[in-house]
Parts: structure tokens; C-alpha cells; sequence
């Protein structure tokens, strides 16, 4: 995981097959406790000690680098604070995930709407007859301009699929590659800084996100921190919510009382586009102060981990967005002081999905057997 900058853009991560995200989706739905709960912290186990038995492959004592994992995030000088602002566009991006899974709506184009969001806050912030406006004003504006862009974006896979039956898997992926040919030519001449010598924005300058006391995280942590019990309380108590997960388990039940499923796949289209274009305005305007070529820097792809480890629940979101975020920090850590590579966070990343889809199979058999 890593800031916005303004370096030279490369093409968009890779991504999960959509059979594969639709196969954790269903998983993460179904069972008790122990899938919920057992299973994630089992995978995430399993996988750290795969990982150390790498780590030892490489020389290096495993208790050393968990220790100054353990030490840079929760003894460094910024270690939670970076955790918290690594995380925060995870959180938010995961949240629209695990709502529309729910629904069994398996959208993977996240990516594409948190940049249309960062585009669009960003163009809007930095328009000229705007950008002298109050911070407060550009700052709150900012940020719902960016959501309605996200929204707009996941919007236009949602029709396609309810109108055309277009799969929404494909059809949000390859507008994650549109949003990106969006993003290089505004940056190259639609908001493009014209004092700047590379693909750059204007600076955001008074819309920059301010810090939360005492710390260096921005705000944007708190909003996604807010979101979680919304989130959590739209989907355990409001009718909307009790649709979404109605429809995930049987749509038909809706279309006999008359609530179209196509509205529900529109309605969680609309707040997972939304909730990542605010992730693509918070990063820019909390971490990076301007947006550049290579925004595409995959919080919408790792989203969908952090989503189905945390079980597509809100709370289950925000601490396994804040899981992978320190791991990321405190091997970033581990390689300057150990001299262990930084990737190994992926590798590990990729050992717990694969323990999470392991665990759920066990788990599901072991139900079918009683």
C-alpha cells in the first residue's frame, strides 16, 4: 500500500477472477461462528507461520522480524499513524465491498471509482472559481463531489447489469482501465498544474485534509471510523439493509413482495462507488496533497481481501483494513533494519486468502457431514 504520487503511471494491478471472489463471497455469507470468526484468525495464523519459515529462508531469526513489526508499528515514532492512515482508504473502499457482496452483487471495480473520485474532488477543489473558498466548504464539498463521482461510476456497471445483464464483474474490471485512461488525461491537460513539469494537479492546498490532534493521521480516518457503526446499523437494523441481504439469499422472496431486485443491485452499486470515490478524495487530499499519473496504486483490489477476511462485516472490515495496513508498515521496517523484503507483506496477504478459502471448505464439510 502506498500514497498517490506523481510519478509515472503503470498499468492497473491484477485481480482476483471473478469466480474466485464470487466463491468468497458466498463463503464468507454462510456458517456460524466458526467461519466467521475461527476460520480468519486460524488463516491469519497459518499464514504468519508460513511466513516466518520464508522469513528464516532468508537468513533472518522470524521472533526478530515479528518483534520489530510489533515495535514499529506500535512503539515508532508515526507507526499507528501511518497504520491508520494506510487503512483508511481500505476501510472505506472494503465497506461498499461488503455491502454489495451481501447482496451478492460481486463488483471488483473499486479501483475505478475511487479514481474517478480522486478526479473529480480534485477537479473540483482546484477549479478556478472554487478554490479560494473556505477550507471547510472545499474540504466538505470536496468530498461529496468525489462520492457522487464514485457513485456515478459504480452506477454505470449497476445498469449495465440490471438493464443489459451485462456481468457486473466484468463490466466494473474493465471500467477500472476506462477510469484509468480518465485519470492520465486529466492529469496530463484537464486539471493539469501548468507550473508543473510532470502529470500533476494543482496542489489542493487549503482542501488538504487537516490532522487529528496529536497525531499525523488526517481526518479521513475518522470519517471511515464513523462509517463502520453506520454501516453496521444500515445493515442489522435498517429496512434497506435487511433488502440487501434479503436479496443475497433469495432475490426471488423480493420480486413477490414487489421490491425489484434491480433496485437493490443499483442501491449497493451506488454505495460501494460512492464509499471508494471518497477513499480516492481522502487519500489525495489527506496523504498526497495533489493527484498524479500513478494514482492507481491498488486500495481497490486489496479492498476485496480485506473484505471477505473480515467476513463482508463492517467492524470485520475495519480491523482487517487495519491488519494489512500494519503489516505493511512494520515490514517496511523490518527491511531497513533486517534487511527483509517488504513484498513478503503480499505473500502473506495471499497465504490468508488462501487459509480463509481452506478453513471455509472444512468448515462446510464438516456442517454437511453432521
Amino acid at each position: 500500500m502506498s500514497t498517490v504520487t506523481a510519478d509515472q503511471p503503470g498499468p492497473p494491478p491484477r485481480t482476483p477472477p471473478g469466480g474466485f471472489v464470487a466463491g468468497l463471497g458466498r463463503r464468507a455469507t454462510s456458517g456460524g461462528m466458526v467461519s466467521q470468526v475461527l476460520v480468519p484468525v486460524t488463516a491469519v495464523l497459518a499464514a504468519l507461520l508460513v511466513g516466518g519459515v520464508l522469513i528464516a529462508l532468508d537468513g533472518v531469526n522470524p521472533l526478530s522480524a515479528y518483534r520489530e513489526i510489533l515495535r514499529a508499528v506500535f512503539l515508532g515514532k508515526r507507526g499507528l499513524s501511518d497504520t491508520a492512515t494506510a487503512a483508511t482508504p481500505l476501510i472505506l473502499v472494503g465497506l461498499g465491498y461488503s455491502i454489495a457482496y451481501r447482496a451478492r452483487v460481486f463488483t471488483i471495480g473499486g479501483e475505478g471509482q475511487y479514481l474517478i473520485g480522486a478526479i473529480a474532488g480534485t477537479a473540483w477543489v482546484t477549479a478556478g472559481g472554487v478554490r479560494n473558498w473556505p477550507g471547510f466548504s472545499l474540504i466538505a464539498t470536496g468530498l461529496l463531489v468525489a462520492a457522487i463521482g464514485g457513485a456515478v461510476w459504480g452506477g454505470i456497471a449497476g445498469w449495465l447489469q440490471t438493464r443489459f445483464g451485462a456481468n457486473v464483474v466484468i463490466s466494473s474490471l474493465m471500467l477500472v482501465y476506462v477510469a484509468d485512461s480518465v485519470l492520465q488525461w486529466a492529469v496530463r491537460t484537464g486539471i493539469r498544474d501548468p507550473s508543473s513539469f510532470v502529470p500533476n494537479s494543482r496542489p489542493l492546498l487549503a482542501a488538504e485534509l487537516p490532522r487529528l490532534p496529536g497525531t499525523s493521521t488526517h481526518i479521513g480516518f475518522a470519517i471511515a471510523v464513523v462509517l463502520v457503526p453506520m454501516a453496521t446499523v444500515f445493515m442489522a437494523r435498517h429496512r434497506g439493509g435487511f433488502r440487501v441481504i434479503a436479496t443475497g439469499f433469495n432475490p426471488n422472496a423480493l420480486d413477490a413482495n414487489e421490491i425489484s431486485k434491480k433496485k437493490i443491485v443499483m442501491l449497493v452499486m451506488l454505495i460501494a462507488g460512492g464509499l471508494a470515490g471518497l477513499a480516492g478524495m481522502v487519500e489525495t487530499a489527506g496523504a498526497s496533497g495533489r493527484l498524479g499519473a500513478a494514482a492507481s496504486v491498488g486500495f481497490g483490489f486489496e479492498a476485496i481481501i480485506v473484505a471477505m477476511i473480515g467476513r463482508l462485516h463492517p467492524i470485520g472490515v475495519a480491523i482487517a483494513a487495519l491488519g494489512l495496513a500494519a503489516l505493511t508498515i512494520g515490514f517496511e521496517s523490518t527491511q531497513r533494519v533486517l534487511d527483509v523484503p517488504s513484498t513478503l507483506v503480499g505473500v502473506i496477504t495471499a497465504l490468508i486468502v488462501v487459509f480463509v478459502v481452506i478453513g471455509d471448505a472444512l468448515a462446510n464439510r464438516g456442517r454437511e457431514g453432521r
